[in-house]
């Protein structure tokens, strides 16, 4: 009966054991790419990948074997031995790191980084024009000062504030106009800017309105101190006609202002506006 011969031993080394280590080396790479996954998949992808290596080095072995009775030379063999105890060490490794990706959990969101989402899912802070105007269209809420100041950083070629506004947050309001103020800014109405937003419109180095743009104005009420014990509205309306009066408005518009009921408002069209000291001369 013809005995079974094993093949050369450098078409075993390629055949056996370097192109087939090789995919395998590729695939548990790409494993690690591909994010985290089940760890029982894990774990019979494992079992697989040792039942290859096992059938690679017992093939190579029988072709040394045969290499050793044939040639008596060893040095072909222990290159062989140590290239597939390289690899078996290199997919050790990439086996180590693709089952510490599938352990890793994705971090909870903070209650404070949900709170900064839904705050400025509120409203719009871009630059359409490449950076020279910064336009602001929403609700002015917690976080508009932080992220007004970022946004400005990172657009230092920022010249106007395009407002277009109900209003919002006083004190939010207030920081936004420092920030305002700070950069020199321009501001310009477009559409409508009421309540809150008239402080940070009247921050601007320069104030203008669009054909048909409205400012709004009231006085404040119950509700701008809600949830703010020890509020005292009548300190903090004055603070905000004092910082109007600054900005050049006149006292006659700003008693009107300030005497309209907070849950009212009175709209100035561009000529009123100019007319109460409001608009650039």
């Amino acid at each position: 009966m013809a005995q079974d011969t094993a093949p050369p031993l450098e078409r075993a080394f390629w055949l056996y054991a370097a192109l087939p280590r090789g995919a395998a080396l590729v695939a548990v790479w790409c494993l690690g790419l591909a994010g985290p996954l089940p760890q029982l998949l894990l774990g019979g992808l494992l079992l697989c990948d040792l039942l290859l290596f096992v059938w690679q080095a017992r093939l190579f072995q029988r072709s040394a074997d045969d290499h050793i009775r044939t040639h008596g030379a060893m040095a072909a063999v222990w290159g062989g031995q140590l290239a597939l105890l390289f690899a078996a060490s290199t997919a050790a490794s990439l086996w180590w790191g693709v089952f510490l990706n599938a352990g890793q959990t994705e971090r909870p969101e903070l209650f404070t980084e949900q709170m900064d989402r839904l705050h400025a899912a509120a409203y719009r802070l871009e630059s359409p024009d490449g950076g020279r105007e910064v336009h602001f269209r929403g609700i002015i809420t917690y976080g508009l000062t932080k992220r007004l100041t970022a946004f400005l950083k990172n657009t230092p070629q920022a010249a106007v504030l395009v407002l277009s506004s109900p209003g919002g947050h006083i004190y939010e309001a207030r920081g936004a106009a420092q920030v305002v103020l700070a950069h020199g800014l321009a501001t310009r109405v477009e559409a409508e800017c009421a309540s809150a937003c008239t402080l940070i419109f009247a921050a601007g180095s320069t104030r203008t309105m669009a054909r048909g743009a409205r400012l709004g104005f009231h006085g404040y009420g119950v509700e701008s101190g809600a949830g703010l014990p020890n509020v005292d509205l009548a300190a903090e309306q004055e603070k905000d006609r004092r910082f109007l009066r600054d900005r050049g408005a006149d006292e006659v518009f700003l008693d009107r202002a300030f005497a309209t009921p907070h849950s009212r408002i009175w709209h100035l069209d561009r000529q009123a506006a100019n007319n109460a000291g409001l608009l650039s001369p």
